[in-house]
């Protein structure tokens, strides 16, 4: 019968599996945390061009309008 480990290699191995686990979500709360401060910048950039572009009296124009360039 083949040794089974001990309790304290399985605790050891569970505790390593942990640590893994905690760097993991360690690293994706990062990435959260960074996704979020790039999307409020996007979105205030966004918010810029827009209020421009009101600025400017431009209509947004209707793709179905306008002729293709060949007319």
């Amino acid at each position: 019968m083949p040794a089974s480990p001990s309790d304290n290699d399985r605790l050891a191995n569970i505790e390593m599996l942990l640590s893994h686990l905690q760097h993991d979500v360690d690293k994706l709360s990062e990435a959260l945390i960074l996704q979020h401060s790039e999307m409020k910048n996007i979105r205030t950039s966004i918010s810029k061009v827009e209020s421009e572009v009101e600025q400017l009296g431009v209509p947004p124009s209707n793709p179905v309008d306008e002729k293709p360039p060949h007319y």
